[in-house]
């Protein structure tokens, strides 16, 4: 991997606050690499917040924010690989779910990049993007701006929530709520799955769809005339003449279909 273009791999700040009952320290911490659109950015953490920006600049800019009584054992490691940008945050010392700290990651990508992310722990908030998402955390909401792209996200616990988005996508959380705009009419099948909340998907009112939407504890409803069968629980069926698969499901709350 090319660390070479590493312009400010810089510790900023690091200080120490004492109290009478622990240390607190912080410690900010800033990369920019100069990239070509159309490139990845690969960020997996053992902790962190990610909040992703884009820009008009072809450059990756990061920082990372670390807080708390355990920040000195919180380790960035940050390089580049042809327009691509790789980033690993690691818990260097204990365990993770252990660790007295917080984490935060404040990034900028061009307008038109792929995001592939991984926390442990931390919500992921990303702007309006030209690309691919692959978004993954073990515990915090999504939410996703204007998409023109492929999205891909897993939470296991929090809602997820998207703007309009242009491509496929594939929703899935544990414990929470899914609520996501199809921009245009799809070309790939999709599936939103909850294991407990409310799935509520907006389409264009010429969509055309084979529908199988499902809930074990709640209703299903739709603003669209379904061919099929349509019952209160359970909508399996086409829309104005059918096309990709759109699958939908929650253990415990309400499907919802509505029109844009």
């Amino acid at each position: 991997m090319n660390t070479q273009s590493v312009k400010k791999p810089l510790l900023c700040a690091a200080a120490l606050l004492f109290s009478s009952t622990c240390l607190v320290a912080h410690a900010d911490q800033q990369y920019t690499f100069d990239v070509a659109q159309g490139g990845t950015l690969h960020l997996k953490t053992d902790v962190g917040a990610l909040d992703v920006d884009t820009h008009g600049d072809d450059s990756v800019e990061i920082e990372v924010l670390i807080e708390g009584k355990d920040a000195d054992d919180f380790a960035v490691d940050a390089k580049q690989q042809g327009n691509d940008v790789w980033i690993r945050g690691e818990v260097t010392h204990g365990h993770r779910w252990r660790q007295q700290l917080k984490v935060r990651y404040t990034l900028r990508v061009p307008h038109h990049y792929d995001l592939d992310l991984k926390t442990a722990g931390g919500g992921i908030d990303i702007a309006d993007l030209r690309g691919n998402i692959q978004a993954h955390t073990s515990g915090g909401s999504i939410s996703i701006g204007s998409v023109q792209g492929n999205v891909n996200v897993h939470t296991s616990g929090g809602s997820i929530r998207t703007d309009k988005v242009d491509g496929q996508i594939d929703a899935h959380t544990s414990g929470g709520s899914i609520t996501v705009t199809f921009a245009s009419q799809p070309t790939q099948d999709a599936e939103l799955h909850t294991s407990g909340g409310s799935i509520t998907a907006y389409l264009p009112s010429d969509v055309q769809l084979d529908v199988n939407a499902t809930t074990s504890g709640g209703r299903v409803r739709s603003d669209f005339d379904v061919d099929g069968r349509v019952k209160k629980q359970a909508i399996r069926g086409t829309i104005n003449g059918g096309g990709p698969r759109l699958k939908l499901h929650t253990s415990g709350g309400s499907v919802s279909l509505k029109e844009h």
